[in-house]
């Protein structure tokens, strides 16, 4: 009897292993039958999944992507008092508290063009550009031994001093350079291009010599523009120079060269044009966005608190992210104002003010 017990026990476990043993490989089987992409894209929607803000989040922060962006130009920095177009250190440190504490967020021109906007949610994107490389842009402090470093006065060495202590406030800005040379000292430009580039920052064209582009023949403008694109993109090896800021606002005669064009085999191409004044920029999401007429803000700070406070007097009309690049969210009734071709695989999100 025990052994016959044995025996049914042993045939039992026997039958439970072998069953097992079969459903582990059908199983198996299915799973080898799924393609790795579509494993992957399943993942990444469930991801989407749980990163898609709450309409009740979306409306706590008043999100509103078709809303309007400032791009900021700034010229001197380190000036001994102010002007229209020169900042003293101290009011370019203000400048940037004012922005953090009423809620804005650096964003670099290129993911502004890109449509990546990846600023925090409930915070406003805003765009730092510098025109002429004046030294008090970016300067080395340089001791005896040569040994160098960021002066902490200039404009990046007060930005990323900023951005350790507002690390949400980030650091990024775009320099649009002549060559007179570049940011001056004159035995360190290239290595500050490359620093530049290296920290996040971006490197624009504003032509050799900046001057009146309407004044110059089809070939002299070409000169400048291939010139400056060209000297860049030799000291900083990669880098693509595809942004342009008009000196003193003017445009060539023929506008079409401000955006592409070639001198003595370079070819340069532009994506993206920006004007000297004076108010904010559409969002990349809407209808009339248009980057080869971008407008630009004086950063004086009559201008800057005029803009500041008319967008707390008008909040509608503020560009709030719901930190999400790969969604667009605003408000229901401002969906007519999207351009959907340009939203590509981005998912809209919609969200209603009575909720």
């Amino acid at each position: 009897f025990r052994m016959k017990y044995r025996k049914g026990k042993l045939m039992f476990f026997l039958v439970i292993f072998l069953l097992f043993f079969s459903v582990s490989c059908i199983v198996q089987e299915e799973q080898a039958d799924v393609p790795r992409e579509l494993e992957t894209v399943s993942k990444e929607q469930d991801l989407q999944e749980v990163v898609h803000a709450s309409e009740q989040e979306l409306a706590t922060w008043q999100a509103n992507e078709a809303g309007k962006v400032m791009i900021l130009m700034y010229h001197v920095i380190g000036s001994s008092k102010e002007s229209t177009w020169a900042q003293t250190t101290a009011n370019f440190r203000r400048d940037l508290q004012m922005l953090y504490e009423q809620g804005y967020a650096l964003l670099s021109l290129q993911n502004f063009l890109d449509n990546n906007i990846d600023t925090p949610a409930g915070r406003t994107p805003v765009i730092l550009t510098f025109d002429d490389s004046y030294s008090g842009h970016f300067r080395y402090l340089v001791v005896a031994d040569g040994t160098k470093k960021i002066d902490p006065e200039c404009a990046v060495g007060v930005l990323l001093d900023f951005a350790k202590q507002h690390p949400l406030f980030g650091h990024t800005a775009t320099f649009f350079i002549n060559n007179n040379p570049p940011f001056g000292q004159k035995d360190f430009w290239q290595e500050k291009l490359q620093e530049l580039v290296a920290l996040g920052f971006e490197i624009g064209n504003h032509t050799l010599t900046h001057p009146k582009l309407g004044k110059l023949s089809s070939e002299e403008v070409q000169k400048e523009l291939a010139g400056l694109a060209k000297l860049v993109e030799e000291a900083v090896p990669g880098y693509k120079v595809d942004t342009f800021a008009l000196p003193y606002g003017l445009s060539p005669q023929n506008y079409e060269l401000a955006v592409a064009g070639v001198y003595e085999g370079f070819t340069y191409k532009h994506r993206a044009i920006l004007k000297v004044g004076a108010n904010p920029t559409l969002s990349p999401a809407v209808k009339d966005f248009d980057p080869l007429h971008l407008p630009r803000i004086r950063a004086s700070s009559l201008e800057i608190a005029f803009w500041l406070d008319y967008f707390q007097n008008n909040p509608e009309q503020r560009y709030i992210s719901d930190g999400n690049p790969q969604t667009i969210a605003i408000p229901v009734e401002k969906e007519v104002l999207l351009d959907k071709s340009k939203l590509r695989d981005k998912k809209i999100l919609l969200w209603n003010k009575d909720i």
